[in-house]
């Protein structure tokens, strides 16, 4: 079993930490013969991962493409399928000729946080940005490449949800030009110790370990404090969240992703 917190801190992060536990989801990541998949490191520029099929069972599980259940989010090429992914925007790159610099647009390498870039089969090309407290995901059609350099337009058209994504569009130019601190809330859970208590005691129930394994495990890592004030029964706490882990890996774990 996993047996630890990530430290990236975002919802999709946390749905990525629940679906990496979820039994269906390990045994068809371990299953699959022909992951078609082709990950591209150039020198100084973020991983490219190209895929030469489709993933229905992937998709399924509200992913693009499988990715690794034994690495964090940040480790593995992670991307949600933007059926199930409300956040997910379009993009299209700008021609170096057509750079406005006072509309600020937005250059790639000059946005803090960590890249990873997927070209699917059906050409969607997909990109993901994350830091330890946000993640935003952006697609584009008919594309194969985008330059580590490119200026890139985020597009109103083709919005569902048009309040969402003006709010996303304003937390991508936020985090970009520096008026959104990167030590804010941003993207992360209202109740992130729930959700770090309920997959660590997830992990330590699922390997054998006892309730007062778990108490100990949250103590050490800072998850529960006495209070002098009022009597609380960690026994309980650690009973409550192993319940909370595992409703949410054997259920609708998507349910956290979209509160992003």
């Amino acid at each position: 079993m996993i047996e630890n917190t990530t430290p990236w801190l975002s919802y999709a992060s946390w749905t990525w930490e629940v679906l990496r536990r979820n039994p269906d989801y390990i045994s068809y990541y371990h299953a699959l013969k022909n992951k078609g998949l082709k990950e591209i490191l150039a020198s100084g520029a973020s991983p490219l991962t190209k895929s030469s099929r489709r993933f229905p069972t992937a998709n399924k599980f509200g992913l693009v493409a499988p990715a690794d259940p034994s690495k964090y989010a940040g480790d593995a090429q992670v991307f949600w399928h933007p059926d199930v992914f409300d956040s997910v925007v379009r993009f299209h790159i700008i021609d170096p000729n057509d750079v406005k610099r006072d509309l600020k647009p937005v250059q790639l390498s000059q946005f803090s946080g960590e890249k990873a870039h997927f070209l699917d089969a059906d050409g969607t090309y997909h990109i993901r940005i994350m830091g330890e407290r946000f993640w935003f995901q952006m697609q584009c059609a008919g594309i194969t490449s985008v330059p580590e350099e490119a200026y890139i337009g985020l597009e109103m058209n083709h919005l569902e949800n048009p309040d969402k994504r003006l709010k996303i569009f304003k937390e991508i130019g936020g985090v970009y030009d520096g008026s959104l601190a990167l030590d804010s809330r941003l993207h992360v859970p209202a109740r992130l110790e729930y959700h770090q208590r309920s997959t660590l005691a997830y992990d330590i129930r699922e390997r054998g370990g006892t309730i007062l394994d778990v108490v100990n495990a949250f103590i050490e890592a800072g998850l529960v404090a006495e209070d002098p004030d009022r009597y609380v029964d960690f026994k309980d706490v650690a009973q409550n969240a192993y319940r909370a882990g595992k409703a949410y890996i054997d259920g609708d774990y998507l349910k956290i992703l979209n509160r992003q």
